[in-house]
């Protein structure tokens, strides 16, 4: 190993006259939309380096995550807003200012079809992504936002407003198939959960945002601005995004493998190194980009058909951990708890005040993910998480079904809500961002994370119809329904899923049985198992 790190400038001579041929051979098989899209070069522009501008770039997408952690919060404090559903639900029982009498299928379309053109988005970027880049695709979530919050503004009534809501849709599916791929690829690997984390604690710091600004702006009632101003609060957070993304950079896994040899290389030293491209880890980074860029353009063009043989497996865990993310309950209480508490005998303003309070508890939570996600590792806190949460789902279907007085039964499923958002914060919510993102090799990572963040917004989407009808149906026996995925999910983690955490992306591919890229397979083999060899590589 030492000796290899030693002549890594030397190898990578040879190496990037390798790498160029084969982007003039992968440039000359371009399509024509590929050819017209994919950028003739690629500027830097970011004023500074080193830790600061890793820092800034990690923030940048978690500014992304943030704005769609905003939009999932903002439905659920309008919905006990008397000026919105009156204006927006009059013409199917909600002329009173309440949802009581509207049925739960409207409601659910009000919240879902959000959910819906998210998929569409997702699916869409993860081909758009390996054409025009990373941070592109943000900024293309970051326009759609911007703008679709104007049409939900000056909306005449519900059709209107859900074509704005399901036009933001597809900017949600853009942020949340791009930003966790631009972490995970300008991490190290003993810090991805580190950087996962954090972008996965500024959504829920978005969710938190959202609660309080509907809680605030509810002190403005009867006016208009009692619910035009949380979109206002939102198109301001989408403009931030929109600016950032020309001063920050690509990342060096999309350059090097568009051709980009020279700006990948820089991208790698500005980010790691203080703009120093002769430094060691430096180099050994960009030899083993290079070396991943060569074997996966020697296997040719990856399809998405290829995403369920060559690369079933991780497929799956992709797909089906993005699933058990929202099969496990969590917007179920992010879309409809003020509901729920004004329904078990808060007041209005009462029931978003308790919304925003469940969400400070909440984010701080997340904020442990930093630290365990890469002590921990990734399947222990999976299994604890659907553990924990499978036990507190059934306390609160208890607490539901009591015949208990209306306060004590709504603080009880108040405190245990609390508790099981306290759990899902720092075990279901991150880390299905992270896994995915991990998994795929790098000339299928947008396709792979495409379909997993394309799974999660169609359960999200199932999650926001059905909900309203369960819960009508059987009432609080729905929670054992979700505490009975928790349980499922901890079992799959456990028997299916494969640990990456403190590894790089080439040996979590060789974990998954693809070829070294550099070292002989047992070295990389060994390297996976002990968790020590690479731990302190950038890649």
């Amino acid at each position: 190993m030492a000796s290899r790190r030693t002549s890594a400038t030397e190898h990578n001579a040879a190496i990037r006259q390798r790498s160029s041929a084969i982007a003039n051979q992968v440039a000359e098989q371009e399509s024509w939309l590929e050819k017209t899209l994919k950028p003739k070069k690629v500027t830097a522009r970011y004023p500074f380096k080193g830790a600061l501008l890793l820092y800034a770039t990690c923030g940048f997408g978690s500014l992304g995550d943030a704005l769609f952690g905003y939009n999932s919060g903002i439905m659920s404090g309008l919905l006990v807003n008397p000026v919105f559903v009156s204006r927006f639900f009059s013409d199917y029982g909600g002329a009173d200012g309440t949802t009581a009498s509207i049925n739960p299928s409207i409601t659910g379309i009000s919240v879902a079809c959000l959910q819906a053109s998210a998929a569409v988005g997702a699916l869409i970027a993860g081909r758009l992504g390996d054409i025009i880049g990373r941070k592109k695709c943000v900024r293309i979530g970051g326009l759609i936002y911007f703008f679709s919050a104007f049409i939900q503004i000056f909306a005449p009534g519900f059709a209107t407003f859900v074509a704005g809501r399901t036009i933001q849709g597809l900017g949600v599916g853009f942020l949340s198939m791009t930003v966790p791929i631009i972490q995970t690829e300008i991490a190290a690997p003993h810090a991805r959960g580190l950087m996962v984390g954090v972008e996965y604690t500024f959504l829920i710091a978005g969710y938190m945002l959202s609660c309080w600004v509907d809680y605030g702006f509810n002190f403005l009632l009867p006016d208009m601005m009692s619910w035009q101003g949380p979109f206002i609060v939102q198109i301001g957070l989408s403009f931030i995004l929109v600016v950032m993304s020309f001063f920050l950079p690509e990342t060096p896994r999309w350059l090097a493998k568009n051709g980009f040899l020279q700006e990948s290389l820089q991208t790698i030293a500005d980010l790691h190194s203080a703009g120093d491209i002769e430094a060691d880890n430096v180099q050994q980074v960009f030899l083993e980009i290079q070396e991943a860029v060569i074997y996966e353009t020697n296997l040719g063009k990856s399809g998405w058909m290829e995403m369920f043989t060559r690369y079933r497996k991780r497929t799956i865990v992709g797909i089906t951990v993005q699933m058990f993310a929202q099969l496990n309950g969590i917007n179920i209480i992010s879309f409809y708890l003020p509901s729920t508490l004004a329904s078990a005998g808060f007041d209005n303003r009462k029931s978003l005040l308790y919304t925003a309070a469940n969400a400070l508890p909440y984010t701080a939570a997340t904020i442990v993910t930093w630290y365990l996600a890469d002590r921990w590792e990734r399947k222990p806190l999976l299994i604890l998480g659907g553990l924990a949460m499978a036990v507190l789902l059934g306390i609160v279907c208890a607490f539901t079904e009591a015949d208990l007085a209306v306060h004590t039964k709504a603080n009880g499923q108040y405190a245990f809500v609390m508790l099981y958002n306290i759990v899902y914060g720092f075990t279901w919510g991150p880390m299905p961002w992270l896994l995915p993102a991990e998994i795929f090799p790098l000339r299928g990572r947008s396709k792979g994370m495409a379909l997993a963040t394309t799974s999660d917004w169609i359960f999200n989407f199932i999650i926001g119809m059905v909900s309203p009808d369960a819960f009508a149906g059987i009432h609080g026996y729905f929670y054992l329904v979700i505490a009975a995925f928790c349980l499922f999910s901890a079992g799959l983690a456990h028997l299916y899923y494969v640990e990456t955490a403190n590894h790089t992306l080439e040996e979590i591919a060789v974990a998954f049985g693809d070829k070294a890229f550099a070292d002989s397979d047992e070295e990389i083999m060994e390297s996976f198992a002990t968790g020590n060899e690479k731990r302190h590589s950038v890649v």
